[in-house]
């Protein structure tokens, strides 16, 4: 129970940028003071408004590592400090252990009781590797409000002495925290008891991200990785000379697992790439890589031809302002549209048509129509939630989600953008796509947004904002800025449907709610 009593906030990264529209802005930090026991910040509560004090009541969640009989063990404690009693006020924190860990080579148990006196009742194991996920041997802690599912970790130094000292999880865990602060730990350790060689072999390469898919987002990343083998060729299913040129690669670990699994498909469609073409194309197309290696396997398209197509196809008139990512995922959307067309994709005339934006504007709407008839009686159920979740006006602007593929589709042909190859990822839910209105002309297209949960991916108005000296997320921002708090407050609204906007300080330092 050492300080500080009660953990400091996590600073704000600054703003996330999502391919140039910015997100809302960071909450405001609470005021912090000296605690004057122990010196360390702490937060501010008025007495007068923590009714009998149960609003300050503080839970610590403690694991504490310890070698023992040629194991080693994790205990898992909960702490709890209230202040309602006014005589108790100083008393040490009530503490439970709620969860008892033992690892060995090739064992993972776990031991757990609901509460503090109850019976242990409850007990699971991993004694083999595991084939379905999530593991058995799961975190000992669910979600609080005042902890989230972390915990704080103590005598990490005991791993040295164990019998996973080689599987580097004190380099996985380096946050930077002393001691580190974690939700992971106990899968890790579990994980290192079937497949301690791969674990340590991943983490060494600067691949904690297929470690950290496993536990945590249980993805297996099998395109690229084969966790049964101990073998680095045979785990990555690549030669020695692929095995060399692939981690002389300098990008990032989640970056680097995709390469991996882009290359060999390729590779198993009988195309000659390299992984430095793959990571060329991957900077210029973060986001349509993936997509653009299925068309690529599936065409026979290198990647250095795909390159030198969409630059030559930049230097054409009207397209000098689209950049290179744009025009590879316009390409992507074309060739969707014109397979659905029924256009021979075989002949290189159609295959990279001259022109490709007028093209794939051409090849939108017919290629919506068959989609929408296709879709239309499916997307009534999710258009139905997307009005509950994002639909926002104010006594000028409205914010809604289109009413069907056709309706995208025209949208990009009147603001001359690629929206409408976007219409069919939006009625499946893959992406989410609204529309920016003045409701005094409901009917122009203004701006279309692409989402991501409540974050903005993209805004754009006419021919993507070429030329335009102030960007839609500056140009709109009265409606945006409320719009995205709204968002983030969870969407609620007052009886009569209305948005209930989140209160904000005023100028004055007043408080006060914004009308929508």
């Amino acid at each position: 129970m050492e300080p500080p009593h009660h953990r400091e906030p996590d600073p704000w990264d600054g703003y996330t940028c999502h391919i140039g529209a910015m997100s809302a802005p960071p909450t405001k930090k609470p005021e912090l003071v000296a605690c004057p026991i122990c010196g360390k910040l702490a937060k501010v509560k008025e007495l007068g408004r923590t009714g009998k004090r149960d609003n300050l009541c503080a839970w610590y969640r403690v694991v504490v590592l310890r070698m023992w009989k040629d194991a080693l063990w994790a205990l898992a404690f909960e702490s709890k400090k209230s202040y309602r009693d006014e005589d108790r006020l100083t008393d040490r924190p009530q503490v439970s252990l709620l969860r008892v860990y033992r690892f060995i080579p090739g064992l993972a148990e776990k031991s757990f009781r609901l509460f503090d006196g109850y019976p242990w009742t409850g007990y699971v194991s991993m004694d083999t590797p595991p084939t379905k996920l999530p593991l058995p041997v799961a975190e000992p802690f669910g979600w609080c409000s005042a902890e989230g599912m972390g915990y704080t970790v103590i005598n990490l130094d005991e791993l040295r002495h164990s019998p996973f000292r080689y599987c580097q999880a004190e380099t996985y865990f380096d946050g930077g925290t002393k001691p580190p602060h974690t939700t992971e730990l106990l899968r890790y350790l579990a994980l290192c008891t079937q497949w301690p060689r791969q674990t340590e072999m991943l983490v060494k390469l600067g691949l904690q991200k297929a470690v950290h898919d496993l536990i945590a987002k249980k993805k297996w990343n099998r395109d690229a990785f084969r966790w049964a083998e101990t073998d680095p060729q045979k785990a990555f299913g690549l030669s020695r000379a692929e095995l060399r040129d692939y981690l002389a690669l300098k990008t990032y670990s989640d970056v680097k697992l995709d390469i991996a699994a882009w290359y060999k498909r390729l590779r198993r469609a009988g195309m000659a790439v390299t992984f430095t073409d793959l990571e060329e194309l991957r900077s210029e197309a973060p986001l349509t890589v993936g997509r653009l290696v299925v068309k690529m396997a599936r065409y026979q398209v290198m990647p250095a031809r795909l390159l030198s197509y969409t630059r030559k196809e930049k230097t054409r008139k009207g397209q000098k302002r689209m950049t290179i990512n744009t025009l590879l995922t316009e390409w992507v959307d074309y060739l969707e549209d014109a397979a659905l067309l029924g256009y021979d994709l075989t002949n290189p005339i159609w295959l990279m048509p001259k022109e490709l934006h007028a093209k794939h504007m051409s090849t939108m709407e017919p290629a919506a129509a068959i989609r929408e008839k296709q879709t239309s009686e499916r997307y009534q159920k999710r258009l139905k939630k997307l009005v509950s979740r994002y639909t926002f006006s104010t006594k000028r602007w409205l914010i809604r989600p289109p009413v069907s593929a056709t309706e995208i589709a025209a949208e990009g042909k009147v603001l001359r953008h690629c929206v409408g190859g976007y219409a069919e990822r939006h009625i499946k839910g893959a992406t989410t796509i609204l529309f920016l209105r003045d409701r005094e002309r409901p009917g122009k297209p203004l701006v279309t947004i692409e989402m991501n949960g409540n974050q903005i991916v993209q805004i754009h108005g006419y021919q993507n904002d070429a030329g335009q000296a102030v960007k839609p997320m500056v140009r709109y921002a009265d409606i945006l800025d409320p719009w995205l708090a709204w968002l983030a407050a969870g969407s609620k609204r007052n009886k009569d449907g209305t948005p209930r906007v989140p209160r904000q300080k005023a100028a004055d330092g007043k408080i006060q709610a914004r009308t929508a």
